[in-house]
């Protein structure tokens, strides 16, 4: 065999070892990313019907930019919208006494939120305004998951702002198809073992005439 032949030969031969290792890395790689595990979420509300199993993501649509700010917290006031002559109840509160909000008889609304996060301090504003109009009518509190995180732990924020209600009734507030289908940004939560609905979250921003809808489709009076 010539010497040119020979080279050719170890040419070819090169090459395709070359693509063959080229090929199994791309595989390997490919592999590796769809054996990525999922992130665990946090556990179910205790108060949920006493469940304590973890609970999964059935369907979500989520926002969850956060963005830190040295003067976000600035932009919370004291709770001063309602008349001082009456004793009212504060917006901003350091715990969730679920029971005593959904036997209010109003619908509730929970909102997550963070003093660090951009969203959540946009809405802040429409948030206040909210509280103000409605004050008797509906129930909102808001809970500052950075300063009282133990108080978010049984109910499943994944990413803030996250609104929780509940209806008139004090059951949990399922969005009508109306709802879902002009707000959006709504997030099922089931138990894993019974596959029963735990909870129902909005997540991501609100404006005012989104909770005033909200509202009104978990039975607020006219």
């Amino acid at each position: 065999m010539s010497r040119k032949r020979l080279v050719q030969i170890i040419v070819i031969v090169l090459i395709v070892i070359t693509l063959a290792v080229l090929f199994f890395a791309k595989q390997s790689a490919r592999a590796a990313e769809l054996s990525q595990p999922e992130v665990t979420l946090p556990a179910a509300s205790a108060a949920a019907e006493g469940h304590a199993d973890s609970v999964i993501v059935e369907a979500q649509d989520v926002l969850d930019t956060e963005m830190p700010t040295d003067t976000a917290s600035d932009i919370i006031a004291q709770d001063d919208a309602a008349p001082e002559s009456v004793e009212v109840e504060p917006l901003f509160v350091s715990s969730i006494d679920e029971k005593v909000l959904r036997s209010s008889g109003m619908p509730v609304m929970i909102q997550f939120f963070s003093t660090t996060c951009v969203p959540c301090m946009s809405m802040m504003d429409d948030l206040r305004a909210f509280y103000s109009e409605n004050y008797g009518r509906v129930k909102v509190v808001a809970l500052n998951i950075e300063e009282y995180p133990e108080a978010a732990m049984d109910y499943p924020v994944v990413v803030v702002p996250t609104q929780l209600f509940f209806t008139s009734e004090g059951e949990l507030y399922v969005p009508s198809s109306r709802i879902r289908a002009s707000v959006g940004g709504f997030a099922s939560f089931v138990y894993t073992d019974t596959q029963e609905l735990a909870y129902v979250v909005h997540q991501g921003v609100l404006d005012k005439e989104q909770m005033e809808r909200i509202a009104a489709d978990a039975g607020a009076e006219p």
